[in-house]
């Protein structure tokens, strides 16, 4: 996979205050003009972004009158992703919340959302598990909502001792942030508010340094799948994990990942042609279905096509 530092003279076409993180060409030496920026946070980190990339460009290289080309990966989480789409700074961006992704379609920003892979949300902690989350607790039958509120306690109880219990939120407007908020909210708990709860860790960290961050501090924290099997072991080594998410459409910690095409992106063509590639079983989906990192394959492929149109019919009802 070549890659090279950003500050070679090719043309990126992307503002100044946009993060780019990632060049790929597949097996080609040359570095071309970009023609296809790709917006998104863990993936990219993980190596998945640059691997289906690379993958691309070699699907594209057997066309007919093919020319190198480019692909950027744009580093960013899920609410700055759909900003860069409407700031036409992204050509395609990989998002994690299906109903802002429909917004994101009714307002025109995206004209295009197709399900492109499922993680999963984990909620891992201390080996030492200081809040005792699986103590007198069965494990069948046990939900997020149990582990998390046993998590509050714990940690209100532990306010004045010498081994608090915290829990560290990315709070970046990220999918995690947004699914770890949505848990609390819904067992009536927002410690996040005025006045702040001294146990709620706020720190606006991509996904691999928040993981790496809960490890030295001894924290608990959600994380996706991907970055947890993707990140160095020390940090695994330091931690457990408590709940993992399925792949059953109604699991709470179902991390499903879309690509929304920009609709007026510099190279939509090109986009809407990657998104062609990327759902295809023997395109994309392949390529997800065999990505590991450290022996551990990361992702799921996305649902089969029957599958996506009855879960639209029945949100739609």
């Amino acid at each position: 996979m070549a890659s090279v530092p950003f500050e070679r003279e090719i043309s990126m076409n992307i503002p100044k205050n946009v993060r780019g993180a990632g060049l790929y060409s597949g097996p080609h030496e040359q570095i071309s003009d970009v023609k296809l920026r790709i917006a998104t946070g863990g993936a990219g980190e993980s190596g998945l972004v640059g691997t289906l990339a690379s993958a691309f460009i070699d699907e594209m290289a057997t066309k007919p009158n093919f020319k190198p080309f480019t692909v950027v990966w744009i580093k960013s989480d899920t609410a700055a992703s759909f900003n860069h789409l409407a700031e036409n700074a992204a050509d395609l961006s990989i998002t994690y919340h299906v109903m802002a992704e429909s917004i994101a379609l009714r307002q025109g920003i995206a004209d295009r959302s197709e399900y492109a892979w499922r993680d999963h949300f984990m909620l891992v902690g201390p080996r030492s598990d200081p809040a005792e989350l699986l103590a007198d607790q069965p494990a069948t039958g046990r939900t997020i909502y149990d582990l998390f509120s046993k998590l509050f306690c714990a940690a209100v109880e532990s306010a004045n001792s010498q081994q608090q219990v915290r829990f560290l939120s990315r709070y970046d407007k990220s999918a995690t942030n947004i699914k770890e908020s949505s848990i609390w909210a819904a067992i009536g708990q927002t410690p996040w508010s005025h006045p702040y709860s001294s146990w709620y860790h706020r720190d606006v960290l991509f996904p691999f340094d928040a993981l790496r961050a809960a490890a030295k501090l001894q924290e608990y924290t959600l994380v996706d799948r991907g970055t947890w099997y993707a990140v160095e072991t020390w940090v695994r080594d330091e931690m457990t994990i408590f709940m993992e998410g399925g792949d059953e459409e109604g699991d709470l910690l179902l991390n499903p990942a879309h690509a929304l095409v920009c609709r007026y992106g510099e190279n939509k063509e090109m986009a809407n042609l990657f998104v062609d590639w990327l759902i295809r079983a023997d395109g994309g989906q392949e390529v997800i279905k065999s990505f590991a990192v450290n022996d551990t394959v990361l992702y799921s492929v996305a649902p089969s096509t029957e599958d996506t149109h009855t879960r639209d019919k029945m949100s739609r009802e």
